[in-house]
C-alpha cells in the first residue's frame, strides 16, 4: 500500500518539528507500506470495481486492510490496540442557553467516545492516538472530533486519522470515509487549534499500488459491518427478483 501524504491540520507547540513526531510518523508509514495483497507480494493489488447486471457493484472490503495495519503496528511497532481514553469523566459540560426561557443550562455528558484504534507513548512522554477509517463518512467525522477533543483535554499530543484517497475509495465498500469528502471540513478542525495547549492533528491519505481487471483476481473480503450487510441484502433481493 502507498502512503500518499500527511496533512497536518494544526500544530500547536511545534510538535511537527520534534524528533518524537518524526519517529511516530515513520512507524505508522512503515505499517501502511507493509499492507499487501495477495499477501507476500509486497504490493497492494486490488480488483477494479465492477457493475453487475442487477445494477449493484462488486467492490473490495476494508476490514482486511485495517487488520493488516493493526497487526503490524502491534507486533512489529509495539503500539497498543483498542485503548480507551476517558475523555468525558473530567470534563465539565459546556454552558448553553435554553429557549425560550433563556436560562443557563449545562447538558450532562452521558456518551463515551469509544476506544482509539492504536495508541502509544513516546520516550518523551508524548501520547499519540491513531484511527484507521473502515466506516462511512460520518464515522470519519466522529474520529476527527474524538481526536480533536482528546487533544483539547490534553489526553494526547498527536492525533492521526488514516483515510483512503479518492482513487482508492472508488474500489472499496460503498461510502467509505475518504479524503475527498473530508476536505471541505478541514477549516472547521483547524479552528480548534486555539483550544489546544500543545498538540498536532493530522490526516494521512493512503492508496493502492495497482488495479487489475482480471476476472480471476479475488476482491478483498467484505466484513460484517452495517454497510457490508446492506450490500449483501441487496444482492439477495436482486437474486430473488423474477
Amino acid at each position: 500500500m502507498k502512503w500518499l501524504r500527511t496533512l497536518v491540520i494544526f500544530d500547536r507547540g511545534e510538535v511537527m518539528s520534534s524528533s518524537d513526531w518524526r519517529v511516530i510518523h515513520e512507524s505508522y508509514v512503515r505499517s501502511i507500506q507493509s499492507i499487501d495483497f495477495p499477501k507476500g507480494t509486497g504490493l497492494l493489488k486490488l480488483r477494479r470495481k465492477f457493475k453487475r447486471p442487477d445494477g449493484q457493484w462488486n467492490r473490495n472490503g476494508v476490514v482486511y486492510l485495517k487488520r493488516r495495519f493493526l497487526d503490524n503496528m502491534v507486533k512489529k511497532e509495539k503500539w497498543r490496540a483498542e485503548v480507551g481514553f476517558d475523555l468525558g469523566k473530567d470534563r465539565q459540560p459546556v454552558e448553553v442557553s435554553l429557549y425560550p426561557s433563556l436560562e443557563s443550562h449545562r447538558e450532562p455528558i452521558t456518551s463515551d467516545f469509544g476506544d482509539f484504534d492504536l495508541v502509544t507513548t513516546t520516550s518523551a512522554a508524548m501520547h499519540v492516538a491513531i484511527e484507521w477509517e473502515t466506516g462511512n463518512i460520518s464515522s470519519s467525522h466522529r474520529s476527527m472530533n474524538k481526536l480533536a477533543i482528546a487533544l483539547g483535554t490534553g489526553k494526547i499530543q498527536a492525533g492521526v486519522l488514516i483515510v483512503p484517497s479518492r482513487d482508492l475509495y472508488e474500489h472499496l465498500t460503498d461510502r467509505i470515509g475518504n479524503i475527498s469528502e473530508l476536505s471541505g471540513y478541514l477549516s472547521m478542525w483547524k479552528d480548534l487549534e486555539a483550544r489546544v495547549d500543545r498538540g498536532l492533528l493530522a490526516i494521512t491519505v493512503v492508496e493502492h499500488d495497482h488495479i487489475t481487471d482480471d476476472p480471476k483476481f479475488r476482491y478483498l473480503p467484505v466484513g460484517e459491518d452495517g454497510r457490508a450487510r446492506e450490500g449483501r441484502s441487496k444482492k439477495k433481493r436482486a437474486k430473488k427478483k423474477p
